[in-house]
């Protein structure tokens, strides 16, 4: 396993066999929900996440548009949208988890890493698995009206 290593944290991961386990899995939470929130977030993540976030997803062997849930806590007085999401790979977390480290800060992405099994894909089941889980305040992008 390779190692990663974030200001609190120290994560053991996969990519080969994470990669592997995207490829044979259809892993897309937000694509087959028509609602609204999801239907946003799916427009908004590829333009509006930061590139530092999506280098950890790839480094991870994660694919961007694979989250395994994602929910939209509401809007901000800013205009933003307060989205939560998560993401599976293989690995453990070695520090961090159980030390409360803080989040992980790529702005306008917070996130933490945690070994919760929360909504896991079959491919990955049996295997040691790091729960990514994220927070993201995103503008609204679709032309669909908001929903509250």
């Amino acid at each position: 396993m390779d190692v990663l290593e974030l200001p609190g944290w120290r994560i053991e991961f996969d990519r080969e066999a994470t990669a592997a386990a995207y490829a044979c899995a259809a892993i897309r939470a937000t694509e087959p929900c028509s609602c609204a929130p999801c239907r946003n977030w799916a427009a908004t993540r590829e333009r509006f996440l930061p590139g530092e976030f999506l280098a950890l997803l790839s480094r991870l062997g994660i694919p961007f548009d694979q989250d395994a849930e994602v929910y939209r806590n509401g809007r901000l007085e800013s205009g933003l949208h307060l989205y939560g999401a998560w993401y599976h790979f293989i690995g453990r977390v070695v520090f961090g988890e159980k030390e409360c480290s803080p989040n992980v800060v790529y702005d306008p992405v917070s996130l933490y890493f945690c070994s919760s099994e929360s909504l896991l894909p079959e491919p990955f089941e049996g295997q040691p698995i790091v729960q990514l889980e994220i927070e993201a305040k995103v503008p609204w992008m679709t032309e669909i009206p908001e929903e509250g």
